[in-house]
């Protein structure tokens, strides 16, 4: 253990060094943004194997307390009592609050009152969120370029998630929207707040503890409060490899998000952090071509993230 954490010590380091300069720290953010939603799609693709074995709510509860373990782990011995006193720390609580908790949470309601397709497209809108709230609080430049960017990776995730997904896309009632809608807009205010902590204390790792440690203090307290997700909770040998190996993808997909966040601005990082989706496809048809259904319809929403992304990173 203390030689990983030596590990990650030395790479903290040596990001901080690299990033001096404006231009390298602005191509620093883009990669790790990119790695970031590489990660997380890794998570997802482990996530759907073990919950094929389990319940959202074990998979939940596992993959958070296996990052709060290594990050707490790794963390710990760097951190300072300044750290705890600093109004970022209370900052990096909220985000945590928000999400992914309460999001997840919001998220996995709206896919039962709308159905995944609908839910997950209506999250995808969650860069545009950040881009507005980023643009007014923390006066980040919001160019013709970048706009066009967010529009594009939203207009194209929208796309093949309904393709993929197809549903139908029925909505029982119309206020079912509010549970997807909150969801994508706590995403975009989440990362916003997760900014303005690094600006106060550029601290990832500590941000990204805090994040996850409250995560996991929020799901434990509604498992206690509701029985019904107390009594799903199921782990055994089967699916606990799965979650413990999603739970180390997703801590390392979050760290990363985070250090993005550090070296750039959030309206720039938020969309390309978002790209999971497209990620999730490629690996599914490369691995598990029996997972996905590739289509022209899904080609043409691959095609327009990409030209979104490029829009940014060339703005």
């Amino acid at each position: 253990m203390k030689g990983y954490v030596a590990i990650i010590f030395s790479v903290n380091q040596r990001i901080k060094k690299f990033s001096q300069l404006p231009t390298r720290s602005r191509l620093m953010a883009i990669f790790l943004a990119l790695f970031s939603s590489l990660l997380i799609s890794g998570t997802t693709i482990i996530m759907k194997k073990g919950i094929e074995r389990t319940n959202p709510t074990t998979a939940m509860l596992v993959v958070t307390l296996v990052g709060t373990l290594i990050l707490l782990g790794i963390s710990l011995p760097h951190v300072q009592f300044d750290h705890l006193k600093s109004k970022a720390f209370y900052l990096f609580i909220l985000a945590g609050i928000l999400s992914p908790a309460l999001v997840r949470w919001l998220y996995f309601i709206s896919i039962d009152r709308i159905g995944p397709s609908m839910s997950s497209s209506i999250l995808s809108t969650g860069p545009a969120f950040t881009a507005i709230i980023a643009a007014l609080f923390l006066k980040e430049q919001l160019t013709v370029s970048i706009s066009l960017g967010i529009i594009m990776i939203i207009s194209g995730i929208i796309t093949f998630e309904k393709d993929i997904h197809n549903d139908g896309l029925t909505v029982r009632r119309k206020k079912d929207l509010i549970f997807a809608v909150l969801a994508a807009f706590l995403v975009g205010l989440a990362i916003v707040i997760r900014k303005m902590g690094l600006n106060r204390l550029d601290e990832p790792l500590f941000g990204v503890t805090v994040g996850f440690a409250t995560s996991l203090v929020f799901y434990v307290i509604l498992c206690l409060v509701f029985k019904r997700m107390r009594a799903a909770i199921s782990l055994n040998r089967n699916n606990a490899l799965f979650l413990c190996a999603a739970g180390v993808f997703l801590t390392a997909g979050w760290l990363t998000l985070f250090y993005a966040l550090s070296h750039g601005d959030a309206i720039i990082v938020a969309p390309l952090a978002s790209l999971h989706p497209v990620m999730v496809l490629a690996w599914s048809y490369l691995f598990f071509k029996e997972m996905e259904n590739i289509t022209l319809k899904t080609v043409f929403g691959v095609i327009t993230v990409l030209i979104g992304v490029l829009l940014i990173t060339l703005r």
